[in-house]
């Protein structure tokens, strides 16, 4: 085989990142003056037509804004008819961890595999806070889980951001343990990547050689750089993942248009 057909071969794993939708208990109530369940829809629909061999899903968190059961089963429904592996970890919104469809103890970090690359997942929501946290247990496991996957190629993911966003309100609800977290994967050079959602807007951050991303919601995007709480009227996305074997990758946004009338900015918070 040649160099060109050998890398031709190469598998590619595509993964899409998706955050913050911020589903009603009832499907046809608004969030925000907009309706986010048909937001999320669209979402879906643009992905499935985009990526119709994708080999996961993973959800950020703030899965619901009404965290009760038949939210959660809605989006149950709705992934298990997609027939995509799909991941979700809770947010501050997902308040109800008792319900959560989470993948097992939500005190626990848990690893998932995709070839040469793993994908590590924390909970940073603290029930009761806005504010996130990732306990001193799930940053053992961490450490643990990185020292025993060591020639693999490491995903992170959590909630709430680890980076000022320069918007003042938002980041009085950041990880607050972040420099904990940032310790211990800079200990590591198999991390590639940290993604979290929380802010609504797209955002890239590098500390000791690893990109720390966030995703714009699939709901209500916020205004960047933004002192007060403060809608804008960018669309809502996703972001895609190309991991290859080798450990690179490539990573964009992907914006949705919407069908529904455009959100009105007049709020002053959610």
């Amino acid at each position: 085989m040649t160099e060109t057909a050998a890398a031709r071969s190469e598998k590619v794993w595509t993964l899409i990142q998706i955050t913050d939708t911020h589903l009603m208990d009832q499907p046809e109530l608004e969030f925000a003056h907009m309706n986010p369940e048909q937001s999320f829809l669209e979402v879906v629909q643009d992905i499935q037509q985009r990526f119709p061999e994708l080999d996961a899903i993973i959800h950020t968190g703030d899965l619901a804004q009404v965290p009760v059961a038949a939210t959660y089963q809605r989006y149950l429904d709705l992934m298990h008819s997609w027939q995509v592996p799909h991941y979700q970890i809770p947010g501050n919104h997902d308040d109800n961890l008792a319900i959560f469809p989470f993948y097992k103890n939500s005190n626990e970090a848990h690893a998932i595999h995709f070839g040469n690359w793993t994908l590590i997942l924390l909970n940073s929501a603290v029930k009761g806070r806005v504010d996130g946290w990732v306990e001193q247990q799930q940053l053992h496991q961490l450490e643990d889980l990185l020292c025993q996957h060591a020639q693999q190629h490491v995903i992170v993911a959590c909630h709430h951001h680890p980076f000022a966003m320069q918007s003042h309100w938002i980041d009085q609800h950041r990880l607050k343990n972040a420099e904990a977290l940032k310790d211990v994967i800079a200990q590591h050079s198999n991390v590639k990547l940290v993604l979290f959602g929380h802010v609504h807007q797209d955002s890239a951050h590098e500390h000791h050689g690893v990109a720390y991303l966030s995703t714009p919601a699939t709901s209500v995007q916020f205004k960047p750089r933004s002192d007060d709480f403060a809608l804008d009227l960018a669309e809502p996305g996703y972001r895609v993942l190309l991991l290859k074997e080798n450990g690179t990758y490539e990573t964009h946004i992907q914006r949705v248009h919407l069908t529904q009338p455009q959100i009105n900015l007049e709020i002053s918070g959610y």
